[in-house]
């Protein structure tokens, strides 16, 4: 059956939770210091909407606000204080602190995707001892400063919680998908964790012994009474862009026009469509492809034989080829590439 579109799967319409997180994100700046007219410029937004209560925020709204902080932000702090305040007057907060594991977290995030946390989605992986989050933006991203903002607010928020919850974070790692950034101060501060930078992925990985383990804090009876309260709210529709992505996931051999038609679109709307999401088809693909090679190589030690069946490509020279389209190296190049940036792990 086609997929169907709702007006919240568009980028630039008013989207559910980004009002108080755009809110705490200029008032966090303005107490540093930063005037609101300054962060607000090029949102179509105001301060007084926000003081009202009124303001309705698009994803498109909140990215370009992300990108004025990054400007006027000079320590690089306010992605990693929001992180770890996206619980802040949130009905998850109240589930969140009475799950009985983080499983059941994880689990609360997928199931509930309300208030603003639906811009992220994960693809759940399993290997050896260790679950493996691979994050993507679900609305893509309008350039690398926002990513990397998203990247530290996901991350802070992250680490906050297992902090919260089990404690320390000394068993989580994260890899990041630029190089190390010249703020590393902030990732020492705020994530406390094992952080891996060039690693062409946003990843968070955890034991199973501590995504598994009793929270003796928990109330399994009030968690049920706080997801009774959240069932209450209309869950929003699945971002658009991520359903792109996980049909071309799960049907790699097909093609734009195919795509396009389980979405009942034309190939031109189909495109616009992406672009608006800044993104094209091909993009997609690589990135998918990328994500899965780095993985593969990165943590499952694949074999490039191994990698180019599981990607069907039956000739080597095709793989590396493509390979070095969705990464700009080589796989043994990035093999030596993740074996020097394991010796300066934080």
């Amino acid at each position: 059956m086609n997929a169907s579109l709702s007006n919240s799967s568009y980028i630039d319409s008013p989207y559910q939770g980004l009002q108080s997180w755009a809110a705490q994100l200029v008032d966090l700046a303005k107490h540093r210091g930063v005037h609101p007219d300054k962060l607000l410029k090029g949102t179509r937004l105001f301060y007084q909407d926000f003081a009202a209560g009124t303001a309705s925020i698009s994803v498109e709204q909140f990215y370009r606000l992300q990108e004025n902080c990054r400007q006027f932000d000079n320590q690089h702090q306010l992605s990693f204080l929001l992180g770890r305040k996206l619980l802040n007057h949130n009905p998850l907060y109240s589930a969140f602190s009475q799950a009985e594991s983080l499983r059941t977290l994880q689990k609360l995030l997928t199931r509930t995707p309300l208030h603003g946390f639906n811009l992220f989605n994960a693809e759940h992986k399993y290997h050896q001892g260790r679950h493996y989050f691979i994050i993507n933006l679900s609305f893509g991203a309008i350039n690398a400063a926002v990513e990397q903002f998203c990247c530290e607010l996901f991350a802070s928020f992250i680490a906050a919680t297992c902090k919260w919850r089990i404690g320390n974070n000394s068993d989580l790692c994260f890899s990041f998908p630029y190089a190390q950034p010249s703020h590393i101060e902030q990732y020492q501060t705020n994530l406390q964790a094992n952080c891996k930078f060039s690693q062409q992925l946003f990843m968070v990985s955890i034991s199973d012994e501590l995504y598994n383990k009793h929270l003796i804090d928990s109330c399994p009876s009030l968690l049920q009474q706080s997801l009774a309260t959240i069932k209450q709210h209309p869950l929003p529709a699945a971002p658009w862009l991520q359903l792109v992505r996980n049909h071309i996931s799960a049907q790699p051999q097909q093609n734009l026009e195919t795509v396009a038609q389980h979405f009942a679109m034309s190939p031109a709307t189909f495109k616009r469509k992406l672009k608006q999401h800044h993104t094209r088809f091909s993009a997609l693909q690589d990135c998918i492809n990328r994500q899965t090679a780095v993985f593969n190589i990165a943590t499952l030690a694949q074999s490039n034989e191994t990698l180019a069946g599981e990607l069907n490509f039956s000739d080597l020279t095709n793989f590396r080829r493509a390979f070095k389209r969705w990464t700009g190296t080589t796989p043994s190049n990035l093999r030596c590439q993740l074996n020097y940036s394991e010796q300066g792990d934080l």
